[in-house]
């Protein structure tokens, strides 16, 4: 039986956690006072022994009990100063520490006893070592029982040497003593076991009642932290609504952190102290009290408070409780009402310039043509477009824009009279809505007014800014009575204005409605012919004016319309760039254009011109990359041309379209230099291997000397940059002297040939230099 104890024992003790074997360890070490009386008595008992005996062999067996038990108390004051509860190995240390000092202190104590009996027959040195041994072992059996291996090997080291001494000695008392020794040994370890199993249990309780005050604990620190840290206002009020709990937020919100605030507490007496911190100003105790209760009935409502920061709107809601009383939630709203505010004003007005917005505008026009059949309420529409706003915005930055606009709005606000409404579209798109406008001359009049005062100058952050303004007109009930048609004649007449070169107005004409029924059919051809690939491609060479070799052919597109014939690119091409139709058309060009490159001599480029519309579309680096891809042609032989129009529109977008391009090996060429806004800036920011000079100065013969020195300081400057200068439009051998003479490098032009078809290109650059030379 007590071997199966033994054996269960061995394996619970194995699986017993890191906490419990150190507190059982920890027993085995205190109390020290117990350590040092057991080897103080001990060595007395073994000393008084082998004096009375005259025994060296038992005086230094006692000397030694003494000794291992002064070491045993050392190392209980060595754990007791650098134990470590959490370190199971160290635990482990400690534990065979112990172990072996109790195992050698017993088997001293065992030692003395098995002397004192085998070698003296006084009966009473006899009775003190074995009363001792006996002590001990009945002592150590409840001190160590925790441990009880420890225990047993203690008690068996120090009983049985003493009981194998009786049952040897002579005498039949002794050997019957001898007998109960060893029937007190299976005794004391029952007892060692059934102790350790209590102490077990009581450890294991304590550390599952310790674990759940912790957690308990531990949930209500969480629970206070959440409920402080909340944003909301908490507090729980009893069946008779006086307060039990609350959170900091709630006391913040009412301003009340000073307040006496206790459990308890009536909420009429909470309403008193509210008052009393400058909440629910010109209102007394009974008027909150009463509303509060009243409200509260509907679960929630918004509350007016005026608190002493400032005004606040706290959303209060009720929820009641199935055991009596309620839970009562505050949220500050304030934000939240505003930004509902505020998005109910930008719902009918314009952010930056405080105008009327689209919304608020069709709201009015239509309660205004409504009854547009009464001449006072004939009306006219302005639609205003600044004319150079995108360039400003650009170079001189979105601030200085929104600034411009601001001031624009003032100035437009200055010529209107009371009655009529100024509305702002979006971007730099303003609408003048003129109210009791019976004859074309008072909107006339209005249209040249905010003409003329936008054409002034406008002085924003230290800059001089002059945009001036296109504006279209139409009125009402002359030019319709629907909104949108009104809106799109406008649009319509703000499209003329703005081709006879802005800054001034127009009027709606019938004829603008054809041209723009004109421009939309030839847009739906137009998409037709992308689908169907109806262009072609022509190609003009550009000659080495000094060795007559074609080093470059121009492609050029060309569109045969099965009913219309040839169409004129500038009639289509400004088409497609204002339906982004020239991304799709310029893809294919540039694709047609390579491939038929790639069939030509390695030392002759081709030469594609790029709209700026094409630049704004992203993915223009990656289809160069296909078309080269595509073609087989190599990089350096393909020229993007551009002009100055696309270096106006969007500097650091371009300049970075422009360097991958130029990563790419393709080279860029400069068209139409000296037609735009010609900056030398352009030059020197923007990476252009080649210039080219604008045909009107190599055609200007009425002022020969100005254009024959602007052509040599274009020249001179190309050289100065070291990049290639092209004369266009040279069409006689003496305009091809000159542009030699000025320090021009290649010539276009019909004098070396006119724009031709791939196969005549083909002839054309395999016939020799010579021949190359004549158009």
């Amino acid at each position: 039986m007590i071997f199966k104890k033994l054996i269960k024992t061995r394996k619970e003790d194995a699986e017993l956690s890191s906490e419990i074997r150190a507190s059982l360890i920890e027993s085995l070490f205190a109390p020290i006072s117990s350590l040092i009386v057991g080897a103080v008595g001990c060595a007395i008992v073994g000393a008084l022994v082998a004096w009375r005996v005259h025994d060296d062999v038992i005086m230094a067996t006692s000397i030694a009990i003494f000794s291992i038990g002064m070491l045993r108390v050392a190392s209980a004051l060595l754990y007791k100063k650098y134990e470590k509860t959490g370190d199971r190995a160290a635990t482990r240390i400690w534990e065979r520490v112990y172990e072996y000092g109790a195992w050698g202190f017993s088997a001293l104590l065992g030692l003395l006893c098995w002397l004192t009996i085998s070698q003296s027959s006084d009966v009473s040195l006899q009775l003190s070592v074995t009363a001792t041994s006996i002590g001990y072992a009945a002592a150590i059996s409840s001190r160590n029982a925790g441990r009880p291996f420890i225990a047993i090997g203690q008690l068996a080291l120090c009983t049985v040497p003493m009981a194998i001494a009786l049952l040897m000695y002579p005498d039949w008392i002794h050997k019957t003593l001898g007998v109960v020794a060893l029937l007190f040994i299976y005794g004391m370890t029952d007892i060692s076991l059934a102790i350790r199993d209590v102490i077990i249990q009581a450890l294991t309780m304590t550390r599952k009642e310790a674990a759940l005050a912790a957690r308990f604990e531990q949930q209500a620190s969480r629970f206070d932290i959440a409920l402080n840290n909340m944003s909301h206002g908490l507090c729980m009020l009893d069946e008779r609504d006086r307060l039990q709990v609350w959170n900091n937020r709630f006391t913040e919100m009412l301003h009340l952190q000073n307040a006496p605030i206790r459990v308890g507490m009536h909420m009429s007496q909470l309403v008193r102290h509210s008052i009393r911190a400058g909440n629910h100003k010109s209102r007394n105790v009974k008027q909150v009290f009463d509303d509060f209760t009243a409200a509260l009935q509907h679960d929630a409502f918004d509350q007016f408070q005026i608190s002493p920061d400032g005004e606040r709107t706290l959303s209060v809601s009720r929820r009641m409780m199935s055991g009596g009383g309620s839970v009562v939630i505050l949220e500050d709203v304030t934000e939240r009402k505003r930004a509902q505010e505020r998005i109910e004003r930008l719902a009918r007005f314009d952010e930056l310039t405080g105008l009327a917005n689209r919304a608020q505008f069709r709201e009015r026009i239509n309660v205004m043509l409504a009854a547009v059949h009464k001449l006072e309420n004939h009306i006219a529409i302005h639609l205003i477009d600044l004319d150079r706003f995108k360039s400003i915005n650009d170079t001189l930055g979105h601030p200085i824009g929104d600034k411009l606009l601001k001031q624009v709005a003032n100035r437009l606000s200055t010529q209107i009279k009371r009655g009529d409404m100024i509305t702002r579209f979006g971007g730099d798109e303003f609408v003048v809505l003129q109210t009791g406008t019976p004859n074309h001359d008072d909107a006339k009049a209005l249209a040249l007014r905010l003409a003329a005062t936008l054409n002034d100058p406008f002085e924003i952050d230290g800059h001089r800014i002059d945009i001036g303004a296109s504006i279209g007109v139409a009125m009402a009930p002359k030019d319709g009575t629907d909104a949108d048609e009104l809106l799109k004649k406008a649009d319509m007449a703000l499209y003329a204005a703005k081709k006879l070169g802005g800054g001034d107005h127009h009027f709606f004409a019938s004829e603008m409605e054809d041209a723009a029924q004109d421009r939309r059919a030839l847009e739906l051809d137009l998409r037709e012919a992308i689908a169907a690939q109806q262009f072609t491609l022509n190609f003009q060479p550009l000659v080495d004016l000094h060795s007559g070799k074609v080093t470059t052919c121009e492609a050029l597109v060309r569109w045969t319309h099965p009913v219309r014939g040839a169409v004129s690119p500038a009639e289509f091409i400004p088409v497609a760039e204002e339906t982004g139709l020239i991304v799709a058309l310029g893809e294919w060009v540039l694709n047609r254009a390579c491939v038929e490159a790639a069939t030509w001599p390695n030392d002759v480029k081709v030469a594609v011109n790029l709209s700026p519309v094409q630049f704004r579309d992203r993915s223009l680096a990656l289809q160069v990359v296909t078309a080269l891809a595509k073609s087989g042609l190599p990089a350096p032989r393909l020229e993007l041309e551009v002009t100055e129009r696309l270096l106006l529109e969007d500097s650091d977008d371009t300049l970075e379209t422009m360097e991958q391009l130029k990563k790419l090996g393709v080279s860029l060429s400069l068209d139409d230099f000296g037609t735009g806004y010609s900056s030398l800036n352009y030059l020197r920011k923007f990476p252009f291997h080649k210039i080219k000079i604008d045909q009107s100065f190599i055609r200007d013969r009425g002022n020969e000397r100005e254009a024959k020195a602007i052509i040599s300081a274009i020249a001179s400057l190309g050289a100065g940059l070291d990049k290639i200068v092209v004369a266009e439009g040279i069409e006689t051998e003496e305009q091809r002297k000159l542009v030699i003479a000025q320090g021009v490098h290649e010539g276009q032009g019909y004098l070396f040939g006119r724009p031709m078809n791939a196969e005549a290109i083909r002839t054309r650059l395999a016939a020799p230099v010579n021949a190359q030379l004549v158009a």
